[in-house]
């Protein structure tokens, strides 16, 4: 197969020309590729390597909601060609013996390339998976025992040279907030879990690996999508301090997206955790993407039933379908000219690349993992199009501009159906 007439994003440069792609390997690419293979005329369009979404959900053991199959093919649908799962499925991937089970299955059955984080409990701490690509923390209840409830413990459970993943929510703060409202609007989640709960969950890690840094520690701490202004400055500010301790964060859609004012107009499609939060948050969280403190976007995809989603808001589960739509509202900042073609690839390929250690590059002699875009093309968001079982999602009849068109994983050519018709 041979792209044509591409516009080829190499780097901080732009290189028009074609890309050979034989057994599943990018062969060549350069001007003028002759040859009998199938040609695509790419003329016009952008062409992306590994384009990565490193927050996903696919409802391992749960196919009502996705599982590999529908999940890859809504990765592919959106323009994603790699993506990390995370561990909260029923039972949690907290065991050896289950995170390889879900390891050989995914890997079988997904279209996507796919990788794995494992959950980190205060019993398995210490376990060391070579294949996860991080270690979760969840400082909330998740599911069965995946997640941390003695705190004092986090300074020993950082302490190693790994990646770890965290969910960042004060259990304390939240259990203080429930005291105080009542769950009766979707304006109360948001209350309930507050921007507090977030701030005090990032100071508790901080504070832990202030003390680990103390001591001579290297973990790697990268914080999941973290919603508030105050959270957003107070990892900036550790990333100056620490020497040894690594922090990222990332961000999602949503929470660049919409805020509180919106919730009772979306009702469960905009419950989330953590929650909607303020239009200055929005703010602060787009600048975090211009000034470069914010280091990748991942959707957090959690797919749900439309009928879970429409229930009251105590049993109303929290998440969205994102893997979709990751790439189109991100293509639109860049057509709004908020951050540049080449931010956007940083933030969603080459730095997710290096936090989590896959060479998705995009040179001769590495798998063809790609993504060609039409960065003029005005979209209409359509729960309808989508692959994931989940069909729905809170930019229902949204125009976007610039949307995926073909994905290219392991050399194997697929058309998005995102387009309008």
């Amino acid at each position: 197969m041979i792209l044509k007439n591409g516009r080829i994003v190499m780097g901080n440069r732009i290189v028009e020309g074609d890309i050979l792609i034989e057994d599943g390997v990018v062969k060549e690419i350069k001007k003028d590729i002759k040859g009998n293979e199938k040609v695509i005329d790419l003329r016009g369009k952008v062409v992306v390597g590994g384009i990565i979404d490193a927050h996903v959900h696919f409802r391992y053991r749960d196919t009502r909601k996705e599982g590999f199959i529908s999940g890859s093919e809504a990765a592919i649908n959106g323009g994603i060609t790699y993506v990390i799962d995370m561990p909260n499925d029923n039972p949690p991937i907290t065991t050896r013996e289950r995170f390889y089970r879900k390891y050989r299955e995914g890997k079988e059955k997904s279209k996507v390339n796919i990788e794995f984080n494992y959950g980190v409990t205060e019993s398995n701490y210490l376990d060391k998976i070579e294949e996860a690509k991080s270690y979760k923390i969840f400082m909330v209840e998740s599911v069965g025992d995946l997640s941390i409830r003695d705190y004092s413990k986090l300074r020993d459970i950082l302490n190693q040279d790994k990646i770890f993943t965290i969910h960042a929510e004060h259990r304390e703060v939240i259990e203080e907030n429930k005291k105080r409202y009542p769950l009766n609007s979707w304006i109360d989640h948001c209350r309930i879990r507050d921007r507090r709960s977030e701030v005090e969950g990032i100071k508790e890690v901080l504070r832990n690996l202030e003390e680990i840094e103390r001591l001579g520690g290297k973990p790697h701490v990268h914080f999941c999508h973290v919603s508030t202004k105050e959270g957003l400055d107070l990892i900036k500010e550790a990333k100056k301090r620490f020497k040894n301790v690594r922090v990222t964060l990332e961000v999602t859609p949503h929470h660049l997206y919409l805020n509180m004012d919106m919730a009772e107009e979306l009702k469960g499609l905009g419950k989330f955790n953590p929650p909607l939060r303020s239009r200055e948050d929005n703010r602060a969280l787009i600048r975090g993407l211009i000034d470069g403190s914010v280091d990748i976007v991942a959707s957090d995809h959690a797919p749900h039933t439309y009928q879970e989603k429409c229930r009251d808001v105590e049993k109303c589960p929290s998440g969205i379908p994102g893997v979709e739509t990751l790439l189109p509202l991100m293509l639109n900042l860049v057509n709004k000219g908020v951050i540049s073609l080449f931010r956007l690839v940083d933030l969603v390929s080459t730095r997710p690349a290096k936090i989590f250690q896959i060479d998705n590059r995009l040179r001769e002699g590495r798998a063809a993992n790609l993504t060609v875009i039409d960065l003029k093309r005005e979209v209409t968001i359509k729960g309808e199009r989508f692959k994931s079982k989940s069909k729905f999602t809170p930019f229902e009849n949204w125009r976007v501009k610039g949307v995926p068109i073909y994905t290219v994983v392991k050399g194997v050519l697929y058309e998005t159906s995102l387009v309008d018709v």
